[in-house]
């Protein structure tokens, strides 16, 4: 494999893996009723921004690798 491929492949699958975690773990905070522990609104921007960045700089890694070898 080649290596821009392993290194996209790796950004995207953390950033995929992360976001399911994140989801994991803000249903089981919520509780059963819905009615859990609320964070703070910049955590959860982080949250929710670095596996959506992790799975766009895979892409990026991806396109720029592929026009560099042709």
């Amino acid at each position: 494999m080649k290596p821009y491929m392993r290194w996209a492949y790796g950004l995207i699958l953390f950033g995929l893996g992360l976001f399911m975690l994140e989801r994991f773990g803000l249903s089981t905070l919520s509780g059963p009723q819905h009615a859990g522990v609320h964070l703070d609104p910049n955590l959860l921007s982080a949250m929710v921004i670095a596996p959506i960045a992790l799975v766009f700089a895979g892409c990026i890694v991806f396109m720029v690798g592929k026009m560099r070898r042709y």
